[in-house]
């Protein structure tokens, strides 16, 4: 009986062995592999509440960014509470006015060192005010609005500058991908319990079942969409609903709020505005030629001209080439970021002045200043430092009169 029992122990103590080798030779080849390729960790961490934020003592390269000339520049440094490093001594008692910024990854600064952002810039300008950075890229409005309730008390702004638009216009596969806070706990707990990436041994097994074609890699598992109907990540009402939340929470503690307005670049995205034009006009066939040479562009505005392009085809009657055109194909991660703009900068502009104009904020055209020369603009949205000093400026002429009403007499 004893030697029936030892005979299967001893083949698990083998199998054990052998998987706990070859796990700690999966981690001496990644990890080598890994220093070979000088990857940086990721600048971010999931989080139920916000959906992600800055990972805190983060120091280095964002991947993604456009790392021109001197990489050293691009380094990025959070602290401890995920704040710019720059930012830190800003947080306690200061005799400055505190200026808050919220946005998305032109507040951020991406694609421009940290003090060549708008924010640090607009520090530099004024020395009665502190400013400081809470963009994060890859924010949307509702984003914005959780973050502006995490930090209000630990900074406790004197102003509050917000913007946010392009994220807010990506496309999402369904309804359920849209921003929520539901969405945002989902994701938080699928990265939170998702240890298949911790295992070594798992992921030298899936690269090379990759590479030999026999599993599928993470770009696959595709989602169809129509252009048409696709939702996007907020939309539009709910991107009005937003900028109220942050128009009164400002306004309860007597806060003045500034937006600001970005647009795309013009450069990227003239032939769909050219097509849209010449609709609204009532010219159909230049429409459809501009619009099918912006989806022929395939740059990130392409899926908004081919929405376009479908209507316009459906309109003449090519209601096979319509459904075609508007067919948009989306990998698994686009779930939680979203694709391309499916709505108009235009649109959204017209909520933020709207919103602004209701609840007696301030808006800074930013955009149709930097819109004048695309030459200040890194792709398809981002400014380059020249631009984020013009944005700088525009804010510091407007803070005069927010900071310092012109007081009116009374008259007798």
């Amino acid at each position: 009986m004893t030697s029936r029992l030892m005979m299967p122990l001893i083949g698990l103590a083998l199998t054990l062995t052998g998987l706990l080798a070859l796990e700690g030779l999966s981690r001496v080849l990644l990890t080598a592999e890994a220093d070979l390729a000088s990857t940086n960790p990721d600048w971010y961490q999931y989080t139920p509440e916000l959906g992600w934020e800055r990972r805190p003592n983060f120091k280095g390269l964002v991947a993604g960014e456009l790392h021109r000339h001197d990489p050293a520049r691009y380094l990025r440094e959070f602290d401890e509470q995920g704040y710019f490093a720059v930012d830190s001594a800003q947080i306690g008692a200061t005799p400055h006015t505190r200026i808050l910024a919220i946005g998305d990854s032109n507040t951020f600064g991406w694609g421009v060192p940290t003090r060549s952002a708008y924010p640090e810039v607009l520090d530099d300008l004024r020395a009665d005010a502190d400013v400081i950075n809470l963009g994060v890229s890859g924010y949307t409005s509702l984003q914005g609005y959780a973050s502006l309730v995490k930090h209000f008390d630990s900074v406790r702004p004197d102003v509050v500058i917000a913007s946010f638009s392009f994220n807010d216009r990506r496309v999402v596969p369904s309804d359920s991908a849209a921003d929520s806070h539901e969405k945002f706990a989902r994701e938080a707990r699928l990265h939170r319990f998702d240890f298949r990436q911790k295992l070594y041994l798992y992921r030298g097994l899936e690269r090379l079942l990759t590479k030999v074609h026999l599993l599928r890699s993470s770009g696959d598992g595709q989602t169809t969409v129509d252009a048409r109907t696709a939702p996007t990540r907020v939309s539009p009402e709910h991107y009005r609903a937003n900028l109220e939340r942050i128009a009164r929470f400002c306004r309860d503690r007597h806060v003045p709020l500034i937006f600001v307005a970005f647009q795309d670049n013009p450069a990227h995205s003239e032939h769909v505005r050219r097509g849209l034009a010449h609709l609204s006009a009532g010219r159909p066939e230049q429409a459809e030629a501009e619009l099918r040479i912006a989806v022929n562009m395939d740059n990130w505005f392409s899926d908004l001209a081919r929405k376009y392009l479908a209507a316009v085809l459906e309109q003449r009657g090519a209601v096979e080439e319509a459904n075609l055109t508007a067919s948009l194909t989306l990998p698994p991660w686009k779930l939680t970021h979203g694709g391309r703009p499916l709505r108009l900068d235009s649109e959204y502009n017209d909520i933020v002045r709207a919103v602004a104009r209701e609840y007696g904020a301030v808006v800074v055209e930013a955009g149709q200043v930097l819109a004048q020369d695309a030459s200040l603009y890194l792709d398809l949205c981002h400014p380059d430092e020249r631009g984020h000093r013009i944005v700088a400026t525009l804010l510091n002429g407007m803070l005069d009169s927010v900071l310092h009403p012109p007081q009116i007499a009374a008259q007798p």
